[in-house]
């Protein structure tokens, strides 16, 4: 029985991640289901009170000030088994071009897609490691420790296609970030994997998407729970069986 947290869970894919990992069987111990606003999610404190294993957490991702408090309620809940799944959600989009992106703009979306994603992990490392260190499970695994970064095919240098200014680059980092992990986080046996989840029908996506939440989480969770060292550290697209997305 794992526990997993999510980041940006108040809506959207954040959302359906929630919803769908609570109808499991077996369902995950704990589900820490975090966002900026708390008390204004009605969707996700719906969820949590239809279900005793979902935990909404206050946590801003660009806002440091919010890291230790969460990290002390998820401490406290798990224990001595630790966290054992991390899904870096939260995240931002724009619609400017190349031509009209402000340097504000840049460095906020860079901001919140990259380093806060980074910051983030930091500081639940500890919990990772924990879980990893307690778990009976001797290979990588979703079920033994996982750090999973919500990518996008947008970042893919390969298939650009312009436009997004910002966001892109913020997803290449992603990439390169989730790499890099993987590398260092190889001895203490934690899966890392980038994720494209499909472009999707949210708030973010738009109405014209050509994947609903449903869909694209049922098949990520598929994909999660079948990924092994093989996949550590990869960009994966949203193809089951596993696939590769190009970089």
């Amino acid at each position: 029985m794992v526990s997993i947290l999510i980041t940006g869970a108040n809506r959207g894919i954040g959302l359906e991640f929630v919803r769908q990992l609570a109808g499991r069987d077996p369902k995950p111990a704990h589900i820490f289901a975090t966002c900026r606003r708390p008390d204004e999610a009605r969707d996700l404190l719906t969820l949590a009170a239809a279900n005793d294993n979902i935990h909404v957490i206050g946590l801003n991702v660009q806002n440091e000030a919010t890291y230790q408090p969460a990290v002390e309620a998820v401490s406290s809940i798990v224990g001595e088994k630790g966290l054992n799944v991390l899904i870096n959600n939260a995240g931002v989009n724009n619609r400017e071009g190349y031509a009209e992106m402000s340097r504000k703009s840049f460095t906020d979306i860079l901001d919140a897609n990259v380093i806060s994603l980074l910051r983030v992990t930091q500081v639940f490392l500890p919990l990772l490691r924990q879980a990893a260190q307690s778990s009976e499970l001797q290979t990588f695994s979703f079920e033994r420790a996982a750090i999973i970064n919500i990518s996008s095919i947008l970042g893919s240098i390969s298939q650009s296609t312009g436009g997004l200014a910002g966001y892109r680059e913020s997803k290449v980092a992603v990439n390169m970030l989730t790499k890099g992990l993987s590398v260092e986080l190889k001895k203490n046996q934690i899966l890392v994997l980038a994720q494209h989840p499909g472009w999707v029908q949210t708030d973010m996506g738009g109405s014209n998407a050509d994947v609903t939440p449903e869909e694209s989480v049922s098949t990520m969770l598929r994909i999660f729970s079948a990924a092994s060292e093989k996949e550590n550290g990869l960009f994966l697209d949203l193809k089951f069986p596993i696939q590769i997305c190009p970089y």
